[in-house]
């Protein structure tokens, strides 16, 4: 939720068009709670609007011949490469979700825990704007956090 825009429809910045759309899908029950909580808990952060990020199964795609594909060569890691730091569709909030224990399924908390610590999000979560495309490309060292 936090790296784009989720409340933008069909559509990032000025990139508009179901190809432009944010989706979370999910392959069993667990990944379905958890992201509907979790979306329900970002939408709470972020004052009540409405996040339009699609949440679909899986296999909800599987009727058009499936989704999971690569994009063109010259998308990959678009807004990491020379000359598109000027554009950026992404739009992040600003706002991060509320910790894990706090909106996550009692019986799946164990399960999916986090495995970074919040000291992590603290220091390299998203920030609001184009902040991301100002960033290294390098690897974070786990002693930075």
């Amino acid at each position: 939720w936090e790296n784009h825009d989720p409340t933008q429809y069909m559509g990032q910045g000025n990139d508009r068009g179901s190809q432009y759309r944010s989706g979370a899908y999910y392959f069993n029950d667990d990944q379905k709670r958890l992201i509907e909580a979790s979306k329900e808990a970002y939408e709470k952060a972020l004052g009540g609007r409405e996040i339009m990020t699609e949440v679909a199964g899986a296999t909800d795609y599987e009727k058009y011949g499936g989704f999971w594909y690569f994009a063109e060569a010259y998308h990959q890691q678009y807004l990491s490469k020379p000359g598109a730091r000027p554009y950026c569709s992404a739009q992040p909030q600003g706002v991060s979700l509320p910790s894990f224990e706090s909106w996550a399924p009692k019986d799946l908390q164990e399960k999916y825990k986090p495995t970074l610590p919040e000291s992590f999000w603290a220091k390299h979560g998203p920030v609001r704007g184009c902040s991301v495309v100002q960033l290294s490309n390098e690897p974070i060292p786990e002693s930075s956090y």
